[in-house]
């Protein structure tokens, strides 16, 4: 699978939502002393998980229904500057789009102020019915929540 987003588009791109992190916890760090590369994709599902309910859906709601469910069919990510133990950044959504029954997003983590990249993460969803594990449509809470706004 094609990855949806280019680096280059992903590191120019501008933000939809953010939020400020740190490498607090020791487990997030490997031997080397930077960041351990999954936690890259933890730190991008959690804004992930954070801009959803910033949207007004309500995740515990949304699981406990176990109407719809929204594994990852893809992802991937660009290792650019290397975070260490304690080290601020920023995670931000800096692209999205939407199909019929999956979306892209993509994610940049880079320094707080802005002058370097860390890593660059692309996931990819599908939306399936977990009864018959097929894929149903994006329901429309979620497009909007990553439908990108309009100038």
């Amino acid at each position: 699978m094609p990855a949806p987003f280019s680096p280059e588009s992903l590191a120019a791109a501008t933000t939809v939502y953010r939020a400020e992190r740190r490498v607090a916890r020791f487990q997030d760090v490997d031997a080397a002393t930077t960041v351990y590369f999954p936690r890259f994709f933890e730190y991008a599902s959690d804004l992930y998980i954070s801009h959803l309910t910033a949207f007004g859906i309500p995740m515990r709601a949304v699981l406990e229904a176990r109407t719809l469910a929204i594994p990852l069919r893809h992802v991937e990510a660009d290792y650019r500057y290397p975070l260490f133990f304690e080290d601020p950044f920023v995670v931000e959504l800096v692209a999205m789009e939407v199909g019929t029954t999956s979306f892209s997003l993509g994610f940049r983590m880079r320094s707080e102020d802005g002058q370097r990249i860390h890593a660059l993460v692309q996931t990819v969803h599908v939306c399936i019915d977990p009864k018959t594990v097929r894929p149903v449509p994006v329901p429309d809470e979620v497009r909007r929540a990553f439908t990108p706004p309009t100038a």
